[in-house]
């Protein structure tokens, strides 16, 4: 099954001077999450635990991108957050224009995303132009 998640673009200014030097020579950002951030969750079962996340499509300084945090609720969910993320994606119409959301900042298990800073990334090309935008995942296996 398919997961899918809608957000539309929110226009923003945020200060980047508390960015990360390597993330940023990667094109990656850090910004605080705020009420412009969806918050949704994944869930394995009651007894493997969640994965809570916020995300947002954000124009910073004329440039589209896609910032996100996660928090497990158990170390089963946090040891599989990464491998859940790599499949991820946001879409564009039928587009996918950015694949692998595995850079999204990974919190402590159990922690409040309102005191995470979000990693973003810039998406390609022109995609940013777009006013609606969906994220998914597609189907993960995992070995308990």
């Amino acid at each position: 099954m398919v997961r899918m998640f809608k957000s539309a673009l929110v226009t923003t200014a945020l200060v980047l001077a508390g960015a990360l030097p390597a993330a940023a020579q990667q094109g990656l950002v850090e910004v605080p999450i705020n009420n412009s951030f969806s918050v949704n969750e994944l869930n394995w079962d009651s007894a493997l635990g969640k994965v809570e996340f916020a995300w947002a499509v954000l124009d910073i300084r004329g440039v589209t991108y896609v910032c996100g945090a996660s928090s497990a609720s158990t170390s089963f969910a946090h040891r599989k957050t990464k491998t859940v993320f790599r499949k991820g994606w946001v879409k564009v119409g039928n587009t996918k224009v950015l694949k692998d959301l595995s850079y999204f900042t990974r919190a402590p298990r159990n922690t409040d995303l309102g005191t995470v800073k979000a990693r973003c990334k810039p998406l390609p090309g022109k995609a940013g132009a777009a006013n609606d935008f969906l994220l998914g995942f597609d189907p993960v296996r995992v070995r308990l």
